[in-house]
């Protein structure tokens, strides 16, 4: 049954302020330290972040408040498009009807999930009735994309498990992904939200909202292919799914550390896929000091077992109330010292690959960005706790 599925299964404001520069390399070690445990949001140059802090900020609502006041901002001339998992909250409801009332476009990709309760059926009813000249909301049961792999989908996946934004509000075009559904028990758990103001990205945004929708990756005559499902420019990459390659993974091929530069950090809600464990195995070995937050003690236990590709030590590895995807590094990458983030839906599973409507960002040379997931990372690290089970799940391969 829908409800069954494990895998989908105040009022403190975010503070919008700029970030300026780190002015010296003792200000940019103390930054994060000084930043962990904080809960709000910081911008700079186009790009805005927003985290949760439950241990610190009760009930947190900073991720979960941050759609609803951008649907506050929207009016006539403006379009909002969301994709999203789950959704049983009155707030954004509450807001998005209310910009669509005010004379916004605003468009609605949901997965079947949103009909199981009040708040998810009053959206897609009022959406439907406050404009009839336009198709406004499309509910797919199962994911909206073909898969990219055989069936039968495993256990909990084949979802649309999108919380995804693309909005055109004042003049401003948006990408914006989040690890938080919409929903009550995110208030609860550490989450991100990312906001990229970028036209070029945006109008992939669109083009992938707009397959969502039809449920087909043909529109307009074009058919996409998984190349098409990445987008690059410069030090800004992101890949939607289901897609056969990973930029996650990906990501984890082309880094090694080296003195001074040798930290990944990952924190995901779920990591069930071999090739990525081994991965961060593989570094751990070559001298990275490989951190791991999740959310499950049994998948603590899975990523902490020795394997001929290297070891992560167990103290290394921690579980909390996380609902994040989300990687941070300080190392080399293709060879070159830097800073990225990747950050998304999607959690390491083979859902999450092959089987799942997903979307991931990469930003690379970002030191401000950086420093922001690091410190969320940091805190959500500092709360974590050894896992208190010696159960050791089995996980299948994808299959693809």
């Amino acid at each position: 049954m829908r409800t069954s599925r494990w895998f989908r299964s105040a009022t403190a404001l975010c503070l919008l302020l700029p970030v300026l520069a780190l002015a010296s390399p003792a200000d940019a070690e103390r930054a994060p330290r000084e930043r962990a445990g904080r809960s709000g949001c910081w911008a700079q140059a186009g790009v805005e972040t927003c985290f949760t802090s439950p241990p610190t900020v009760p009930n947190d609502p900073t991720v979960l408040d941050r759609p609803s006041r951008l649907f506050d901002t929207a009016g006539p001339g403006d379009t909002i498009r969301v994709a999203m998992f789950r959704w049983d909250i009155a707030p954004p409801t509450d807001a998005l009807i209310a910009a669509q009332r005010r004379g916004a476009v605003v468009l609605l990709v949901g997965d079947d999930d949103l009909r199981l309760n009040r708040h998810g059926r009053r959206l897609l009813r009022v959406i439907e009735e406050q404009d009839p000249a336009r198709r406004n909301v499309t509910v797919c049961r199962g994911a909206c994309l073909p898969w990219r792999a055989p069936g039968p989908y495993p256990d909990s996946q084949d979802v649309q498990h999108l919380k995804f934004y693309v909005t055109d509000i004042g003049g401003v075009q948006s990408f914006i992904t989040s690890s938080a559904n919409l929903e009550d028990r995110q208030y609860r758990q550490y989450n991100s939200f990312l906001k990229i103001d970028d036209p070029a990205l945006h109008g992939f945004g669109v083009a992938y909202f707009d397959r969502l929708a039809a449920q087909s990756l043909r529109v307009g005559g074009e058919r996409w292919n998984d190349r098409r499902k990445v987008w690059r420019r410069g030090p800004l990459t992101a890949a939607v799914y289901p897609n056969r390659s990973d930029l996650l993974l990906d990501t984890l091929r082309d880094v090694s550390c080296t003195r001074g530069a040798r930290d990944v950090s990952a924190m995901f809600a779920v990591i069930q896929r071999a090739d990525v464990r081994d991965r961060l195995a593989r570094l751990s070995r070559s001298g990275c000091r490989v951190r791991i937050v999740t959310s499950r003690d049994t998948v603590e236990n899975w990523l902490q077992q020795a394997l001929p590709a290297g070891d992560i030590p167990d103290a290394r590895v921690r579980t909390a109330l996380t609902h994040d995807k989300m990687l941070v590094v300080h190392a080399r990458y293709r060879g070159r010292k830097t800073h990225l983030v990747v950050t998304g839906t999607s959690n390491t599973t083979c859902g999450g690959l092959l089987y799942n409507d997903e979307v991931m960002v990469r930003l690379v040379g970002n030191r401000w960005l950086h420093d922001q997931y690091l410190a969320h990372f940091d805190d959500a690290y500092a709360h974590a706790r050894q896992s208190a089970t010696r159960v050791m799940p089995v996980m299948k391969p994808c299959r693809r």
